[in-house]
């Protein structure tokens, strides 16, 4: 399915915007969890913003370090191939202190951190807050054109996000129920988030 890709003035425009719930459910255990979760992307000046919003009480965030095993935290995800042409992918992993791993490849095998390719890194901010559907925290996680340049080696004058293709997650392998919410639903094989075929597409409006 396509989506349109919106331009926003700001991150705070694209945190009151329209938002897509997480509503695919996937290997569940026998009593399920699933804590509403939004998420919205967008591209603020030359960034590729994308928001992630999850309504839970008490998030586990144990993990401190950058590229820590974040998935075994509550996590949100979000996983994009931001150059149409290529098919690699960048996901960015992140739990409620803002913490995060990254890594970039085109399959769920032979991926590399970003951290050993590049200096640069994805920016991400935790949030936190509360409102009448409980509380929530949430994470901004922005993509430059100088990140994408600098771990795609493309010329930079090529990066628009004109189209992009992303799909966000929200997990926690070592939760006391593991649970796996995604936007776009997973339905090839092997399971799991690393399925670049199950990303949705997203176009900036013309």
């Amino acid at each position: 399915m396509e989506y349109v890709l919106k331009e926003f003035k700001s991150n705070a425009d694209l945190l009151n915007g329209d938002f897509y719930q997480l509503s695919s459910y996937h290997w569940e255990a026998d009593t399920p969890y699933r804590p509403l979760t939004y998420a919205n992307v967008g591209i603020v000046g030359d960034s590729l913003v994308a928001v992630l919003k999850c309504y839970e009480d008490d998030p586990k965030a144990d993990c401190l370090n950058r590229d820590d095993p974040i998935y075994t935290d509550s996590c949100l995800e979000f996983f994009v191939a931001p150059v149409s042409e290529k098919d690699e992918y960048i996901n960015v992993e992140c739990n409620s202190k803002g913490v995060f791993l990254s890594e970039f490849g085109a399959g769920k095998y032979g991926r590399r951190l970003v951290s050993d390719l590049t200096p640069l890194s994805p920016s991400v901010d935790s949030f936190s807050g509360e409102d009448d559907n409980g509380a929530y925290w949430g994470v901004f996680v922005e993509i430059t054109k100088e990140f994408v340049y600098s771990v795609y080696k493309i010329n930079i004058d090529c990066i628009d996000f004109s189209k992009v293709k992303l799909n966000f997650y929200k997990c926690g392998d070592g939760c006391q129920i593991p649970h796996y919410l995604t936007f776009s639903p997973v339905t090839t094989l092997p399971p799991g988030f690393h399925n670049p075929d199950c990303f949705a597409t997203f176009k900036k409006e013309i």
